[in-house]
């Protein structure tokens, strides 16, 4: 072979082998490209859900019938920061979505704003609070027993009551009967004279609804208003003469 077709032949080789190496390498830039941007996509929604979203909390209550504009201004709101796995569902963002809106349920002081909470003036009134098993009862009783001058819609109650187990003995029992009654209308107070009474509608659910009727019906009760928010149950035993008698002794 001679010595113009020895390095001809090493110059296609080593041009071949360049070819070669050029095209390697943009095999492995495009597989390269590809797992980065199969990776930046699975990633992606993952850093989205985690990023903070700012919501609308009501800075004080918000009563059945307050007008979505009027909310924007007057110390109503304030702005907070949730994660995204904790914002309740259908949380408010912006104020400028309840312009054409009304509260249909109470608001109270530190929560949330969800678009449920706010309907059109048809919706306002007492259909907007029901729904599944919840009904409404309108419950006679003395001005003493229904917190006449007190209670406010949107209020939430408990029933004490006093009974006698068995019916036929003399053996009273006093206990908490009925937790977080939702009061949907305010009772009047009576005018004054022996006898007078007025009424207050609550929101009760079908167990509720048949224990109030038997108390209402069979035993001496009272309402008792709950704290707006925070409120605790603590469950305790049956008050009887005896038991009074035991605490008075300090057993």
């Amino acid at each position: 072979m001679t010595d113009y077709a020895f390095k001809n032949r090493e110059l296609i080789g080593y041009r071949t082998r360049n070819i070669l190496i050029a095209t390697g390498l943009g095999l492995l830039a495009v597989v390269l490209t590809l797992v980065y941007v199969s990776h930046a996509r699975k990633a992606s929604p993952s850093a989205a859900a985690s990023a903070p979203v700012t919501v609308l909390v009501a800075a004080k209550d918000i009563p059945v019938g307050t007008a979505g504009r009027a909310l924007a201004g007057s110390g109503w709101l304030v702005t907070k920061s949730f994660p995204s796995a904790d914002v309740p569902s259908g949380a408010v963002t912006n104020a400028a979505q309840l312009s054409q809106l009304v509260a249909i349920q109470p608001i109270y002081k530190g929560e949330a704003l969800v678009g449920q909470r706010f309907g059109t003036t048809q919706q306002e009134g007492m259909l907007s609070l029901l729904h599944g098993a919840y009904r409404v009862v309108q419950l006679p009783g003395d001005a003493n027993q229904l917190l006449a001058g007190t209670l406010k819609v949107g209020n939430t109650v408990d029933v004490v009551g006093s009974l006698k187990s068995p019916e036929t003995s003399q053996n009273h029992y006093s206990t908490i009967f009925l937790r977080d009654l939702l009061v949907m209308s305010t009772p009047s107070k009576p005018s004054a004279g022996i006898g007078q009474t007025t009424s207050v509608e609550l929101r009760v659910s079908e167990s509720q609804a048949q224990r109030l009727f038997w108390l209402e019906k069979n035993a001496d009760w009272s309402l008792l208003l709950r704290p707006a928010t925070g409120a605790s149950d603590k469950p305790f035993p049956a008050v009887s003469a005896g038991s009074l008698l035991e605490s008075a002794n300090g057993r």
